[in-house]
């Protein structure tokens, strides 16, 4: 029911298969409420959103078993998959509903839900360990209940997985969920991180859930509808994501950018051309009545959402992900912290990023030298091993690869001198080597003395010597980066 047909660091691109329809994903998945919806969930089909979600909970105070009859995919109005939420996230808002988890399942089979999830407990942040126990506990206990009844009813039941802060239950959640049967989970309670700007702890929560699943069962991500998030979400792992927030932000008079949310009254000129802002001005919205102002700035957040999506999925099949992750990962400080967790986390990333891409990667500072190709190349040429007692090392030349630089053809006629090429964020390649990905495939910014970036040279250098037995080393002593490097070591 999901095949992969691509991926990049976490990324993945992808075919979900549904009863009603294929989902190619990365995917956002729009809210849509089943009472107060403003715009009709056939005209976000239109917008090319192949999938929406919609609250079963609030359906069936509202329809009740008019719903059974009609079924959900009419009481909305849509046509493709339709993930329904059971109401978990009006017990953290409200406290426990008034209806069982098997009379929830048994309305989410009978209103033909494409993708229905358990009515879980959520562990929302801040919850005592001991309590958030008995809520994993207990949501646990409701999916293999729901599991066993409901799995053979045609439909693709979603694991919600629970634990909020604490990655020993995201992980055991996760885990169990699988062992239960499901074939797809749904990581929850994420909204309170991104509401307290906790990036990083949502992307350990997110890592952690990845890490404990089979590469062929998806991953759904809860509430997360915002563009500076969505990148390091797909990065790490996520294929689909809902959320409200194109209705909700625009509500307040938000505005959606590729960097952050603008409020109306703050905008000039919209930065944008989707049919919206192609045909409005600002001060056009601000003169409109409330409810068409509503709906014209959340048509726009869903085409900047839907924008993002896309540009990420290109992103993936360019192999260029690490690069427009880490650019994203500046249009907020606390976002930036989350790249801690990709460093902490390479070979996870190293499992996703090919080999061989057509493309050059890109090198800008010093985080780049943790970038999962970069890695991998280290990792091959630790294994290096020459019988040459003399090593002369030279900076990567523009020419590459580095062997048919002229530089280095003459230097390469010397049989007993081992010759090796460095780059600051990639370390020292055996010149033999240098045609390797990315020694060859690369386009570097000028780092020369980066203190920053000896971490890898060092990791090289130790590599290189280790396995191998100099009687003479020698380097251009002109060369700013080497020759700060080899002080430094003189010194220590």
């Amino acid at each position: 029911m999901f095949e992969i047909t691509g991926s990049d660091m976490g990324g993945r691109v992808g075919i979900l298969h549904t009863g009603h329809g294929k989902v190619r994903t990365p995917a956002f998945v729009p809210v849509i409420h089943p009472v107060r919806q403003t715009i009709p969930a056939a005209q976000i089909g239109q917008m090319g959103f192949e999938m929406v979600i919609t609250n079963a909970y609030i359906t069936m105070k509202r329809y009740g078993n008019e719903a059974k009859r009609r079924g959900i995919h009419d009481i909305i109005g849509f046509e493709g998959p339709i993930m329904t939420d059971s109401g978990g996230y009006q017990v953290l808002e409200y406290g426990d509903l008034d209806i069982s988890a098997d009379e929830m399942a048994a309305y989410q089979a009978g209103i033909c839900s494409d993708l229905p999830i358990p009515l879980d407990k959520p562990t929302s942040l801040g919850l005592p360990k001991d309590i958030a126990t008995d809520y994993v506990k207990h949501t646990l206990q409701v999916c293999k209940d729901t599991i066993d009844d409901y799995q053979n009813h045609g439909q693709l039941w979603v694991g919600p997985i629970q634990g909020s802060e604490y990655g020993d239950l995201v992980q055991h959640s996760t885990k169990t969920l699988v062992r239960l049967g499901y074939q797809m989970v749904a990581l929850g309670s994420p909204v309170e991180f991104m509401e307290s700007y906790d990036y990083r702890n949502l992307a350990a929560m997110i890592v952690g859930a990845r890490q404990s699943l089979p590469t062929h069962i998806p991953l759904h991500l809860f509430g997360a509808g915002h563009p500076i998030t969505i990148p390091l979400a797909i990065a790490l792992g996520c294929d689909t994501f809902d959320s409200a927030s194109y209705i909700l932000y625009a509500k307040q008079n938000r505005y959606i950018t590729s960097d952050g949310t603008r409020h109306l009254d703050e905008i000039q000129t919209f930065p944008c051309c989707c049919p919206v802002c192609s045909s409005h001005t600002p001060s056009d919205l601000a003169s409109v009545s409330d409810t068409s102002r509503i709906n014209l700035i959340a048509r726009h957040n869903l085409y900047a959402i839907k924008l993002e999506v896309d540009t990420t999925i290109q992103a993936i099949h360019e192999g260029r992900l690490w690069e427009y992750v880490t650019k994203k990962a500046r249009t907020h400080p606390r976002l930036y912290e989350a790249i801690s967790i990709l460093k902490q986390n390479i070979p996870y990333l190293q499992a996703g990023t090919s080999r061989f891409k057509e493309k050059a990667v890109f090198l800008f500072d010093s985080l780049d030298q943790y970038r999962p190709e970069a890695v991998t190349l280290r990792a091959i040429l630790e294994s290096f091993v020459t019988k040459k007692r003399r090593l002369h090392i030279i900076r990567m030349p523009y020419a590459k690869p580095a062997y048919m630089a002229g530089v280095c053809r003459g230097m390469a006629k010397d049989d007993t001198v081992q010759v090796c090429v460095y780059q600051p964020h990639l370390g020292i390649i055996p010149l033999e080597l240098s045609d390797m990905y990315p020694a060859a495939h690369h386009l570097a910014a000028d780092t020369d003395n980066d203190p920053a970036l000896f971490p890898t040279f060092e990791q090289s250098w130790r590599a290189l010597l280790s396995g191998n037995s100099f009687d003479e080393i020698t380097y251009d002593k002109s060369d700013a980066f080497i020759s700060h490097f080899i002080e430094l070591k003189n010194e220590k």
